[in-house]
């Protein structure tokens, strides 16, 4: 009888865990071509749907060759999966990239990006769309952009804020929380 009962209470724990599992492949990302995270037991610190995130990414990373997407951009994609994979609506991410120095050029028209890598098309247009219908704000830093000779008009997926640096102190004044990518 004992075991009997072990086998049942195996059977379904066997079958919640699959439904979850099935609820949980069911859900859509939001966001399409990044990494995704990966739920594990007893894990701390789970993102929360009562709390309201403030996030300024301080986008300083670049990909190994021009025709790559930058993957400081699919961190940020793959952070909104995980968060609204935990329930935490879109309204409660409030969410800044900063682009610097050499990073401007994620953010480049493809006819400037041509000229500046020899690549033909910029291959961060796709992702920054994506991001940009999910409310994340994109700034470049203007100090930069003219010491680095750009064209504010060439820059197209991103607004240009006077600073990075002003633009940091400002948000983080605000409460944002800076997130070096």
């Amino acid at each position: 009888m004992l075991n009997r009962l072990t086998n049942l209470a195996r059977t379904g724990a066997l079958a919640a865990a699959l439904i979850c599992s099935a609820a949980s492949l069911a859900h859509a990302a939001p966001i399409t071509g990044v990494p995704q995270f990966r739920d594990f037991a007893g894990a701390n610190e789970m993102p929360d749907p009562s709390l309201d995130y403030k996030i300024a990414f301080d986008i300083n990373t670049m990909a190994e060759s021009p025709d790559q997407v930058n993957p400081a951009i699919k961190m940020v994609g793959a952070l909104i999966n995980a968060y609204e994979g935990h329930g935490v609506a879109p309204d409660h991410l409030h969410l800044v990239a900063v682009f610097h120095g050499p990073t401007i050029q994620v953010v480049l028209d493809d006819a400037t990006y041509k000229e500046r890598t020899g690549v033909a098309r910029n291959p961060n247009v796709e992702l920054l769309n994506q991001l940009k219908a999910h409310g994340v704000q994109m700034v470049v830093c203007g100090q930069s952009a003219m010491a680095q000779h750009y064209d504010f008009k060439n820059i197209v997926h991103a607004k240009a804020n006077f600073s990075a640096s002003v633009t940091f102190i400002n948000l983080m004044t605000r409460g944002y929380i800076k997130i070096n990518e």
